[in-house]
């Protein structure tokens, strides 16, 4: 059997995930997928990439983000310094997903796709939970296609979700802004947010080191507790501290960090 290629497996997730989007433009529904474009009810028309995404942002936005902070960061995940979180988020989704055949999860600001990734490396989230990343920045998206998976990619923008109401089952939110108005229009009944953020002593030891370089090398992290608890419950909170020798990864050339 001859192997699919990217575009035609991004045309079958589409197809199979229909019934969920929305046009992020007049709100209908998506109704066709036809070669490398996707069309609303209004003929509002999206291009699908080759490299099997689909772009749901009709002025891309110039973001800071570039697609050589992306692969930096990559090389850090495959470092494995963010293996410990990337656990925690796999049971927290494990144990939210258990009692449904089917799960709709969504990744928002998934920038290269590195946790999607462990997520559908999970079988058993794998055999029940459909993925879903978006990103803003196309650079991001184009790195996250890369592995051969069936998560659904698209630069989308985080204000204007390109889902109906009540079909999400998880959005998470690792290290990123939060559209908590949007989150709670897109999640069903019972649809939880996994919020990530990082406490006053998140990398402290490379702040400490670059201070100077960077407008703020402290960090507080209470006006975004404070704004979270302001729009959702919180149900489950935990605090996750680990410490990784990064001084090899920076000795190769392979840290980068921009601020």
């Amino acid at each position: 059997m001859r192997k699919l290629k990217k575009i035609e497996v991004l045309r079958e997730l589409l197809n199979e995930n229909i019934s969920i989007l929305r046009c992020p433009v007049c709100k209908k529904s998506i109704k066709y997928i036809k070669e490398s474009s996707v069309l609303c009810e209004n003929n509002h028309c999206f291009n699908m990439s080759k490299k099997g995404y689909v772009n749901l942002v009709k002025n891309n936005a110039k973001t800071i983000y570039d697609k050589k902070l992306f692969e930096s960061r990559s090389k850090i995940y495959e470092y494995g310094i963010y293996d410990e979180l990337s656990k925690e988020i796999i049971d927290i989704v494990d144990k939210y997903t258990s009692k449904k055949n089917v799960n709709f999860v969504l990744d928002v600001g998934c920038g290269e796709g590195y946790y999607l990734n462990q997520l559908y490396s999970d079988e058993k989230i794998n055999s029940r939970c459909k993925l879903f990343g978006i990103d803003i920045s196309r650079e991001g998206i184009s790195l996250a296609t890369r592995y051969e998976n069936s998560i659904l990619w698209s630069v989308s923008d985080l204000s204007n979700l390109p889902f109906k109401n009540d079909k999400l089952d998880i959005i998470i939110d690792i290290l990123s802004p939060s559209n908590y108005s949007e989150f709670t229009r897109v999640l069903n009944k019972g649809g939880v947010v996994i919020k990530v953020i990082p406490d006053e002593h998140y990398l402290k030891e490379i702040r400490s080191e670059i201070k100077g370089k960077i407008k703020k090398d402290t960090y507080s992290n209470k006006n975004v507790i404070n704004l979270f608890k302001d729009n959702l419950e919180i149900i489950y909170d935990k605090r996750i501290t680990y410490k990784t020798n990064i001084y090899n990864l920076k000795s190769r050339g392979k840290f980068n960090l921009r601020a």
